[in-house]
């Protein structure tokens, strides 16, 4: 499956005084993330209706901000032919439905 057609949205992760936050930012330049809907659930429920989204950070956002504990390297340009890259570069989901997958030019397999 395509990486665009779970609605992926680039983040940018911010620690302020008042608590941590993050928000969406246009370029892969300027994020610190990605969200994007689950492609598992996206399969069972026929389309974005009912289904999570799936927030992964790069290495610049602190291992205590949430979620955790994953971290990758994005590499790419765009949503286009975005990967993520670590150790084992998969995502894995230890609650909900638990999906298990990679994102790979653009592509979203599972594991």
């Amino acid at each position: 499956m395509k990486l665009t057609e779970l609605d992926p949205i680039f983040l940018r992760w911010e620690k302020k005084p008042d608590g941590e936050y993050h928000h969406e930012v246009p370029t892969i330049a300027e994020a610190t993330g990605i969200m994007f809907l689950c492609p598992k659930c996206f399969k069972t429920n026929g389309g974005a209706r009912g289904t999570h989204v799936i927030i992964c950070w790069t290495p610049a956002v602190p291992p205590d901000a949430n979620p955790k504990p994953g971290r990758w390297s994005f590499t790419g340009t765009g949503f286009e032919d975005l990967s993520l890259v670590a150790g084992s570069s998969s995502i894995c989901l230890t609650g909900g439905c638990q999906w298990h997958g990679f994102v790979r030019g653009g592509q979203v397999t599972d594991a």
